[in-house]
């Protein structure tokens, strides 16, 4: 049974009752009696039958589809018909096994008695029990089909090749009308552009009811690999095809808004052409159908929707307000204006304040405009690519090699199969960049003399931004770094083999070309203080002093030879020296620096690293891909796990006793808790312990939190002194390369704001929302899978042979593959779709791919509105006179 059984919204034409106004109408579906008794089942008001013609034509051959659901459109070639005495039969049956629905005999005569044939015919068909007599003149696949291939035209006339006709259409008619009692229904073709003249003359000749049919004949699809093949199975040759489907519907609706018009709203008509759901119907009805046939609906759905097609229609009659079929009738054809008569006001696009970026960007700390510049890649502008990275930042080579690449964590494409290789798209381009002398275009203005200095403490990814936005906004910036050497944590917290002293230098080059000035050996608190710098006239002052201490375990033993904390560990590394460490090596923690550590172990000669973890792997910090990677290169993870004591012997580490943990409820990091399970202890013998378990900020001068942090204003990043701002992991703990960027880069705003006021150059970023995922898969969901190309890594046996750097680049070939599989989810560059369509060039694409309206340039035409997949752009009405 159909969820919805009420099958009733009666209608009267012609004298002839149905229970509703949708009939099936005449096609392959309607020439059996099964095929009635499901039509009545499923709730039809009747059925055409399928199209006899008197004698059988010369197109009388089982049909061949094709179906193009992307296109809208279903096409088919040749036709297989009934004989008289089959539809005369099925009439009798369809009487007495499908009483409820009205039936149809749709008739052509084709034979030598001409007019007086079809009256014969009808008659025939009355006298079976046919409620209704269907003159067909429509068939476009008759002989029609064979006047415009050329091939035949001495057959007799049937189909489209009538019902141009006005004088045969309308003979026909009378002859029929003055033969039979039951009503006389006229479907007409639309090819030759008469119709509603042709309805017009057979309702004066006595037909009851005049129906479109919008089906056209034409070329079907063609296989450009085969052109001139068939695009049907079990056909050879390519052929006229009569093409079907919902692209019909406006032609079908101009053509009854037509007829409705000049014959006036006492004649009846009925309507068939592109109907595949509720909504069409009641589309027809508003612009002058009484009744709606489907066929095409029933041949790519069958017959089961009608129950829920009706119930949709009588909700939204419900809503309306409307309690008969035809009450909304014809509300259309007096709206319908010329075009000379249309109001249309002045007015102009606007875009929406909050604009949903892809996730690659909106997840990103710093918002580096990601599906822009692998856009740019896919459409091989490798410059334009270069550019938007740029726009942001400096460092981005930086970011390139060692970021944990959120982006790629958030990228729609991995819910399809694999996520988008961002990270290795901007190291390839930033690699052509350097060997094409590209140079950033946000460096290629002269900034504007402040005659204002600015103190920069610690020389980490915070301190090297702020420094260089500072600078470009025209102030005197002095980077102030304890070190012998720049770089911070980029230098000392990062081994090699992910980033070298060389790449750092020339990002610090980069910076130090814009006049900023660094002094290294210098420790806030030992050599000066923020309150000497102030002295010493500096105008505001950026704390970017990273989190550089070790935290220790606080276990009992961890005072033994053999100990070392993971920073103190990764500097001594970085400054070129071998710590002993032994041959076999724990690793406490389960973020960067402690894959970082275990993995340099291993590169010093250790023969059994472990990282001991006290959760599971999808609750470490570290990424998955360089988890992955140490475990290839032989170190040992061991999830659930958590110290209790350093054992020792003669004052050296000589293991880690250790128990096991499961994973309880949720805490304050969103995590699993580990909670101890008694009873578990083990040892695990070692030669030292590296503790990677968290790091901590020497902070003086100013306010702190409870957990040893700067404490800042979230919107400005202000500390508890006035003019002097913290950034990076003295702010967030010790995070990630790229929220230390970008803590550094909203820094410099506030520092140019604070200093200049309106005349700031530098600006926060607009507010943002994350496109919805589920709306880009959607409009996506045609294209097929694809996968990542494999990098081909040095393998792990040479890895840790050396520090050196294993990750080779892409090729060209594998960059634009890879970034023509992003969806280009976000407004912006790669989108694109406003810009590229707007006829008056009025959106512009920003240096940071942004897209920008100039409401002046727009004229209101509203197709951009139509074609952003978005939904950020609106139409503003600015005038109440039509223009």
């Amino acid at each position: 049974m159909p969820k919805y059984t009420d099958f009733d919204l009666p209608v009267e034409i012609a004298g002839v009752k149905f229970r509703n106004p949708f009939y099936v109408s005449s096609g392959p579906t309607t020439m059996t009696i099964e095929q009635l008794e499901r039509i009545q089942q499923t709730g039809w008001g009747g059925a055409s039958l399928k199209l006899t013609v008197y004698p059988l034509p010369y197109i009388n051959r089982h049909p061949r589809y094709g179906y193009y659901p992307e296109k809208n459109f279903l096409v088919f070639t040749a036709e297989r018909r009934l004989t008289l005495d089959q539809l005369l039969q099925l009439i009798e049956d369809g009487r007495r096994r499908a009483p409820d629905l009205v039936l149809y005999a749709n008739i052509t005569y084709a034979g030598d008695e001409g007019v007086p044939g079809w009256a014969t015919m009808a008659k025939q068909c009355e006298d079976a029990g046919a409620h209704v007599i269907e003159l067909n003149m429509c068939c476009p696949n008759m002989s029609f089909n064979v006047e415009l291939t050329g091939e035949k035209t001495d057959g007799p006339k049937t189909g489209a090749s009538m019902g141009s006709q006005e004088q045969i259409a309308t003979d026909v008619v009378k002859a029929v009308r003055e033969a039979v009692d039951v009503p006389v229904f006229l479907k007409l073709t639309p090819e030759g552009g008469h119709q509603s003249k042709i309805a017009k003359a057979a309702f004066d000749a006595g037909a009851d009811v005049v129906g479109t049919v919008s089906n056209r004949l034409g070329v079907p699809p063609i296989n450009l690999d085969s052109p001139t093949g068939s695009m049907y199975h079990l056909q050879k040759e390519i052929g006229m095809a009569c093409m079907n489907g919902k692209w019909l519907k406006p032609l079908g609706l101009r053509d009854t808004y037509e007829m409705r018009r000049l014959v006036g709203p006492e004649k009846r008509l009925s309507a068939t052409g592109g109907v595949l759901e509720w909504s069409d119907a009641i589309e027809y009805a508003m612009v002058g159908a009484d009744i709606v046939g489907l066929c095409t609906a029933t041949l790519v759905k069958g017959f089961g929707f009608m129950p829920e097609f009706i119930h949709r229609v009588k909700e939204w009659m419900k809503e309306k307000g409307y309690k008969k079929w035809g009450e909304f009738r014809d509300i259309l054809v007096p709206a319908i204006t010329a075009a000379p008569n249309l109001t249309i006001y002045d007015g102009h696009a606007r875009m929406r304040d909050v604009r949903p970026i892809a996730p690659c960007a909106y997840n990103c700390p710093n918002m580096v405009p990601a599906q822009g510049y692998v856009r740019k890649v896919a459409e091989e502008d490798f410059e334009g690519a270069y550019q938007l990275i740029m726009s942001r930042s400096p460092l981005q080579s930086v970011c390139g090699l060692v970021c944990d690449h959120p982006c790629e964590t958030a990228c729609t494409r991995g819910l399809k199969d694999e996520p988008i290789m961002i990270r290795e798209i901007k190291r390839f381009v930033l690699d052509m960049a350097e060997r094409e002398g590209w140079k950033p275009n946000i460096l290629s203005g002269t900034p504007p003399a402040r005659g204002r200095k600015v103190a920069v403490v610690g020389s980490g990814p915070a301190g090297l931004v702020a420094a260089y936005d500072l600078a470009r906004a025209g102030y005197s910036v002095t980077v102030f770094e304890a070190a012998e050497r720049l770089g911070g944590m980029l230098r000392y917290g990062i081994p090699d083999y992910r980033l070298n002293g060389e790449q750092i230098d020339k990002e610090i080059d980069v910076i130090r070309a814009l006049g900023v000035d660094f002094k290294t050996g210098n420790r806030l608190g030992d050599d000066y203080s923020v309150k000497s710098l102030k002295d010493d006239g500096y105008d505001a002052i950026f704390l970017g002093l990273g989190a550089g201490a070790g935290a220790p375990l606080g276990l009992k033993g961890e005072r033994a030879k053999g100990n070392l904390t993971a920073v103190d560990y990764l500097r001594a590394v970085a400054d070129g020296k071998k710590p002993k460490i032994g041959k076999r090596v724990a690793v406490i923690g389960g973020g960067f620096t402690a894959v970082d550590a275990a993995r340099a172990a291993l590169r010093l000669g250790a023969k059994d690293v472990f990282i001991l973890y006290r959760r599971t792997r999808d609750e470490m910090p570290a990424t998955n891909e360089e988890v992955t990677e140490a475990e290839e290169e032989g170190v040992k993870v061991m999830y659930l796990v958590s110290p209790l004591r350093i054992m020792t012997k003669d004052g050296k580490v000589k293991g880690v006793r250790m128990l096991n943990y499961v994973l309880g409820e949720k805490d304050v990091s969103d995590r699993r808790r580990p909670l101890e399970v008694p009873g578990t202890e083990f040892t695990l013998e070692v030669d030292s312990v590296i503790s990677a378990i968290g790091q901590s900020v020497a902070v003086p001068d100013v306010r702190v939190t409870d957990g040893g942090t700067v404490e800042v204003d979230a919107e400005t990043l202000a500390t508890s002194v006035e003019g002097v701002y913290a950034g990076g992991d003295c702010v967030l703990g010790p995070k990630n390369v790229i929220s230390a960027i970008a803590q550094g880069k909203k820094a410099a705003v506030s520092i140019d704001r604070h200093l200049s006021g309106d005349d700031a150059l530098l600006d926060y970023d607009p507010p943002v929302t994350e496109v919805d995922k589920d709306r880009v898969l959607l409009r996506n969901g045609d294209r097929p899978r694809e996968w990542r190309p494999e990098l081909g890594l040095v393998p792990p046996s040479e890895r840790v042979k050396g520090f050196g750097q294993y990750v080779p680049l892409l090729t060209r070939e594998q960059a634009v593959q890879e970034a023509s599989r992003c969806f280009a989810c976000g407004c912006g560059v790669g989108c694109q779709i406003c810009f590229d369509i707007c006829k008056m060039f009025a959106y512009e694409i920003t240096a940071d791919g942004r897209i920008h309206l100039d409401e002046e340039k727009c004229v209101g035409c509203g197709m951009c509105v139509h074609r952003c997949p978005n939904d950020v752009i609106e139409m503003v009405q600015t005038s109440e006179v039509s223009i």
